[in-house]
């Protein structure tokens, strides 16, 4: 397939170097320095030394005819992109980022003939541009609203799965990340790790917002999910305890406030502002 990614950043990356080993052919949009490295190299570079040629741009030409577009920006960063993407020439344009406020609005702008959208569950990180990733690890499934696009990741090595109710699962998986955020960053800067006092708070900022997904009519999903809510809060509380001792979710912290920030907003705006904990945790 003839496949453009927008948004060459760690989970940009890691989509575009398995799809390329795959045998696509992968044309990557990125800016600033990951443009400059990008370009140098004609490659995405891993840390270990595998090198998958890629070719790059710094904006989208809609008139190319991509058989496949894939956006992995952060949601704050796609209002500014959906002019270009709902008139280029893409066969199918799959976004891929947290959002809580539903798919629908994209859907709109962009056409429901050629709309999906999915979810990247994997770890991948920058080191000096190079990039260090994971995407078959335990609990790592990539989440797409289309058959045919879990099969094409699938066939790329990351394990995928289909989802017909994906505005229930996006905002399930919301609530249940933003307290994630919010201990990795609370604590990346520091030599300790959360208190019990601020793995409470975000205990009660996770029983909020999976209450605020139910509220809205959803099952929480997956059923992992719908497990860490029914469990006691004491338990919940050392598991966050726990995660604040570990170097993945401390490592999260790098990536600054804006899009946890962005996340609570939107929350806060499905809510109608009814959710005290998150927003007096807001970064």
């Amino acid at each position: 397939m003839n496949i453009i990614l927008i948004g060459a950043g760690r989970i940009g990356s890691a989509v575009a170097f398995c799809l390329a080993k795959a045998g696509h052919d992968m044309t990557v949009v990125a800016r600033g320095a990951r443009f400059d490295t990008l370009s140098r190299e004609g490659a995405i570079m891993t840390v270990d030394g595998q090198r998958m040629p890629v070719k790059v741009l710094e904006t989208l030409d809609p008139s190319v005819p991509y058989d496949l577009a894939i956006v992995t920006v952060p949601e704050h960063q796609v209002a500014s992109l959906l002019p270009a993407l709902s008139v280029c020439n893409a066969s199918t344009i799959l976004l891929m980022f947290n959002t809580f406020q539903g798919i629908e609005p994209y859907q709109a702008a962009i056409g429901i003939e050629r709309f999906a959208f999915g979810f990247p569950n994997m770890t991948a990180f920058l080191v000096d541009q190079r990039l260090r990733f994971r995407v078959d690890g335990p609990g790592m499934v990539t989440t797409l609203t289309h058959p045919a696009l879990a099969a094409l990741f699938k066939d790329a090595g990351m394990p995928s799965e289909v989802e017909h109710d994906m505005d229930a699962y996006l905002r399930s998986h919301v609530a249940f990340v933003v307290p994630t955020f919010l201990a990795a960053l609370l604590t990346w800067k520091r030599a300790t790790s959360l208190t019990w006092a601020e793995a409470r708070q975000l205990d009660a900022a996770w029983v909020e917002g999976f209450e605020l997904v139910r509220s809205l009519g959803h099952t929480l999903k997956p059923r992992l999910i719908g497990t860490l809510a029914g469990m006691p809060s004491l338990l919940r509380t050392g598991l966050l305890w726990l995660l604040s001792r570990t170097r993945p979710i401390k490592d999260l912290g790098e990536f600054g406030p804006m899009e946890t920030r962005a996340l609570i907003d939107g929350m806060a705006a499905a809510a109608a502002g009814n959710i005290p904990h998150l927003l007096t945790l807001r970064p």
